[in-house]
């Protein structure tokens, strides 16, 4: 049983062409950090978020344009090493669990990490679950096609709450696919849109109740991982 389950997101920004070197390890740099806690029960029990001081010029421009992060916002921020071991006080002590829509947060971390030569705190390497592709993959389609996070949400019937491309509501609206899984209600919000997106000869596989049972018993036996 893990004691919390993190659902998190990082806007990035590119690190720029004169930085070769530091390319070779890392394209980009976290500048804000976003994220939600559950508790052993799937429930949203708090929200973090804070921006990242970068270490290689300033924010692009396409980056405020797509985020609305300027330097202003990251001028008194904390750099990379304080920052997550900021956000890992926030985790907490108990075993848990992190989620991310994709591995590129995953794998931007650990690069940067790489680059920085900072160590990162261990609730940072506890278990990762790429929730993108376990959506994918729960209302059957494949996985060399994932979904954005907005069109899963449109698949389940819901709207992006927010701003899209700002890191804690992003991480919470990804973490509302993960307790709908979780209370078994995808199949009944998925169902109708799946079906019209699917082909007609694989209809046979509505997501009724057998496939709402295959979700539960998916994130069960995840319990145990």
């Amino acid at each position: 049983m893990y004691d919390t389950h993190i659902f998190l997101d990082f806007e990035m920004n590119p690190i720029p062409r004169e930085y070769r070197e530091a390319r070779e390890i890392a394209r980009s740099e976290i500048v804000e950090i976003g994220a939600v806690k559950l508790d052993r029960e799937y429930r949203l029990v708090d929200r973090y978020s804070c921006y990242v001081k970068p270490e290689y010029g300033p924010i692009h421009k396409r980056i405020t344009q797509l985020t609305g992060i300027t330097d202003a916002d990251v001028a008194g921020a904390k750099p990379f090493a304080p920052a997550m071991e900021d956000f890992a006080a926030w985790i907490g002590e108990g075993r848990g669990r992190i989620y991310s829509w994709s591995r590129s947060d995953q794998y931007q971390l650990y690069d940067e990490s790489w680059l920085k030569e900072a160590e990162l705190p261990w609730q940072l390497n506890q278990r990762w679950i790429d929730f993108q592709a376990v959506y994918t993959r729960l209302i059957g389609l494949s996985r060399s096609n994932p979904l954005s996070l907005q069109n899963a949400l449109g698949a389940a019937e819901y709207r992006f709450a927010g701003e899209a491309h700002r890191a804690v509501q992003d991480a919470e609206n990804s973490a509302s696919l993960l307790i709908l899984v979780k209370e078994g209600r995808l199949a009944q919000q998925a169902g109708v849109v799946m079906q019209a997106m699917r082909p007609k000869e694989e209809h046979s596989f509505a997501l009724g109740g057998e496939a709402a049972e295959k979700l539960r018993q998916f994130l069960a036996s995840q319990e145990q991982g």
